[in-house]
């Protein structure tokens, strides 16, 4: 079984780690290798939370900032959604 959970508030982003499983939602496309991708699943290579940044891959530079994502009158984030994938035995 899986468990679901939205990623809406500092402290849930705060709580990701390393290796957790992330479904993302983009708002506008990203671009791997000349193939579109509004959606996708990541395993988190690191949070920094001194710069609010979850990075998601290094090869294609794929990252989001939650501090802009959180609040959108300080930047444009790319995030639209996130939710935390977790598998219950």
């Amino acid at each position: 079984m899986i468990q679901v959970k939205d990623i809406e508030t500092l402290e849930d982003f705060q709580r990701l780690k390393k290796g957790d499983i992330v479904a993302v939602e983009w708002k506008r496309d990203m671009y791997f290798v000349n193939k579109q991708k509004r959606f996708g699943t990541y395993e988190i290579v690191e949070n920094k939370e001194r710069t609010n940044e979850i990075i998601l891959q290094v090869k294609n530079n794929v990252y989001f900032n939650y501090n802009m994502f959180l609040n959108p009158e300080i930047g444009i984030s790319n995030l639209k959604s996130i939710v935390l994938l977790r598998s219950i035995r």
